[in-house]
C-alpha cells in the first residue's frame, strides 16, 4: 500500500500527511487552504484539487476534519472520495465525529465496496510531529491489520475499541474527561494562588501525588506559558462536548452538562480560538490571578 490520499491538512492533519511522505509514501493531499497543501507539496506530496481527485486510485484515504458536516461532505458527497474510490480501499476517519455519522459513512463506503474504519486520535499536534499518537479504532479488525504497517508511521499505540463507531464512542468520553480534568484544576490551582499559594509548589506536590494528571504536566506547556499557545481550539473542545453530551443524551451527567456551559461562556467572552487549556481564564478573571510558571 503505498498510493496514500489525506483529506484535511490542519494542524493535525498536516503533520500526519507529512510524516508518510518522509516515510516514502506516495500522498495526494486536499484541503481548501491552499497555503498549508503547498507546504506538503513542498516536502513531497502531490495537490489535488477535490477530494474525490485525492482518492482516485488510492489504497488508503485518510480524513481529518473539523465537524461531520464537512466529514459527510469529503466523503459522500459529489466530489467526495467515494466518487472515485477503488474497490478494497480503505477509508480512514481521524476526525472526532458522532457515531451516528460514521455508520452512516460506513454503509456509504460498503456500498461502493469499500472499508471505512473511525479513528479519532490523542496526542494532539506533538504526537502528530512525532508519530507518538493514540488511534482509537473502530470497524474490521482485518481491514485494521491490513492498514497496520501504515498506521504505525503515525502513532504510538493503535487500539482497536470494536465495531464501527466505537472509536468515536470512545474518543468523546476520552474529551470529556479531559474537559473535566482541565476546568477541576484551573478552578482549584487559580483559587490556591489566590489564597497565597505558590503554583510551583501545588503542581510539584499534585504531580507527586494522587491529583497527578497529563492535563496537569500539559498545562506546562500551555496555560502557564507567557504566549499560551492554542494547540486544540475552545471551539473544538466545545464541539466534541456537544457530541458526547448528544450521544449520552439518555443520562445524567450534570458534572459534563456544567463544564460546557462554561466552554460556552468562554466562547461568548470570544475565547473560542485559544487553547483548550484557556478555559481557566474565566477563573482567572474572576479572582484576578494569572497562572503562569516563574521566568
Amino acid at each position: 500500500m503505498k498510493d496514500l490520499a489525506f483529506i484535511g491538512v490542519g494542524k493535525m492533519g498536516a503533520q500526519m500527511a507529512a510524516r508518510l511522505v518522509a516515510a516514502g509514501f506516495n500522498v495526494k493531499v486536499f484541503d481548501p487552504n491552499q497555503a498549508a497543501v503547498q507546504e506538503l507539496v513542498q516536502k513531497g506530496a502531490v495537490a489535488a484539487d477535490s477530494p474525490k481527485s485525492a482518492a482516485a486510485g488510492a489504497d488508503i484515504v485518510m480524513f481529518s476534519l473539523p465537524t461531520p458536516a464537512i466529514l459527510r461532505n469529503a466523503v459522500s458527497g459529489a466530489d467526495g472520495a467515494l466518487a472515485s474510490a477503488k474497490k478494497g480501499a480503505v477509508l480512514v476517519d481521524f476526525s472526532t465525529v458522532d457515531p451516528e455519522t460514521t455508520k452512516a459513512l460506513a454503509a456509504d463506503a460498503a456500498a461502493k465496496g469499500a472499508e471505512f474504519l473511525d479513528s479519532p486520535v490523542s496526542g494532539g499536534v506533538a504526537g502528530a510531529t512525532n508519530g507518538k499518537l493514540v488511534l482509537m479504532v473502530g470497524g474490521d479488525a482485518a481491514a485494521l491489520e491490513r492498514i497496520t504497517p501504515v498506521l504505525n508511521n503515525l502513532a504510538g499505540r493503535i487500539v482497536h475499541c470494536g465495531g464501527i463507531g466505537a472509536g468515536q464512542l470512545t474518543k468523546l468520553a476520552h474529551n470529556m474527561v479531559v474537559a473535566i480534568n482541565t476546568m477541576a484544576l484551573g478552578e482549584v490551582l487559580t483559587a490556591s494562588v489566590k489564597a497565597g499559594g505558590n503554583l510551583e509548589v501545588l503542581c510539584d506536590v499534585m504531580t507527586a501525588g494522587m491529583a497527578g494528571s497529563k492535563m496537569l504536566d500539559w498545562f506546562q506547556k500551555t496555560l502557564f506559558t507567557a504566549d499560551r499557545p492554542a494547540y486544540f481550539a475552545i471551539d473544538l473542545m466545545n464541539k466534541d462536548i456537544g457530541l458526547c453530551l448528544d450521544e449520552f443524551s439518555n443520562y445524567s451527567m450534570p458534572l459534563s452538562q456544567l463544564v460546557k456551559q462554561s466552554y460556552n461562556a468562554a466562547r461568548a467572552k470570544g475565547l473560542g480560538g485559544k487553547d483548550s487549556t484557556s478555559i481557566c481564564e474565566l477563573y482567572e478573571e474572576l479572582l484576578h490571578v494569572r497562572l503562569q510558571a516563574a521566568a
